[in-house]
């Protein structure tokens, strides 16, 4: 007999495990932020007493992100992925759309539950080793090391691009991975764009990544890897950023693989996705 019910935090080294069997990248640290943005909003399988599968949801206000539908691979074909599917929709308030980055396994499985599409995207990653190197010189000014005074700046701009306040979110990417926090202003010191990050279990993740146009996310990446050259990483695109793209494997970058933006119900807050060049990840959107 399978049983569902609400993960708490010491679910979350069974959590780690399941991640660990289908080789993703995520940590204890991402586990707590859902359990911290809503208590009651993650969930676990259970098979005599073991945690076999997950769901997580993290709401957004317009819409709630589903994410983290893992079902260990030995208890996989039993139905488990749709059982949980469905008791983490449940969570989702009537007045509020479901979203989701879907692999192409999910995917058939979406469609199915009524989703639609939004965009493409891919996942690229660079793990080369890179010899330092100066943070690229562009026009309009050149990135720099986020500050406490940008807050104000960011939380609005990544409103607009995402479709939803998210600041809980951001302020823990600045909190935990502060050498990935980067912004660059225009002459006037307005905000032109924004780069946070994380710490990942097989590479880092640099996302999002929220911009006025290429050069200013070229710049902010760029600046970004100079500082700490060496490290391997992770970033995920959105497919209508062609020359973001060239620009990504001319800077040693590779695609592993894609991915689908879906939702389902009324979209209300679809966000700005031209200031999209990277998100923060297909678990937070």
């Amino acid at each position: 007999m399978i049983s569902i019910r609400e993960m708490i935090a010491g679910d979350i080294p069974a959590g780690l495990r399941l991640c660990r069997a289908s080789g993703w990248n995520q940590t204890e640290r991402d586990w707590h932020s859902f359990l911290i943005t809503d208590p009651h909003g993650a969930l676990v399988a259970e098979d005599d007493g073991i945690v076999i599968g997950s769901v997580a949801t993290m709401p957004y206000g317009p819409f709630t992100w589903i994410s983290m539908v893992l079902v260990h691979p030995n208890a996989r074909g039993r139905g488990i992925g749709m059982l949980l599917l469905d008791r983490g929709l449940a969570l989702v308030a009537d007045d509020s759309a479901a979203r989701l980055d879907a692999t192409a396994a999910g995917e058939v499985l979406y469609r199915r539950l009524g989703f639609v599409d939004e965009y493409g995207l891919a996942r690229w990653f660079l793990d080369a080793p890179r010899a330092p190197r100066p943070a690229p010189r562009t026009r309009g000014g050149s990135a720099r090391p986020f500050e406490q005074s940008d807050w104000p700046s960011v939380r609005e701009m990544d409103r607009h691009a995402f479709g939803a306040p998210r600041a809980h979110l951001l302020e823990r990417f600045a909190q935990d991975a502060p050498e990935y926090a980067w912004v660059r202003e225009a002459s006037d010191g307005s905000l032109r764009g924004f780069l946070f990050g994380r710490h990942g279990y097989v590479r880092e993740h640099l996302g999002p990544l929220v911009a006025d146009g290429l050069e200013t996310a070229r710049a902010l990446l760029e600046s970004c890897l100079a500082s700490h050259p060496g490290r391997a990483v992770f970033i995920d695109v959105p497919d209508d950023q062609p020359a973001w793209r060239d620009a990504l494997s001319l800077a040693g970058f590779r695609p592993e693989r894609p991915f689908l933006r879906m939702h389902r119900g009324r979209l209300t807050a679809p966000g700005e996705p031209s200031r999209v060049f990277a998100i923060s990840g297909p678990e937070f959107g």
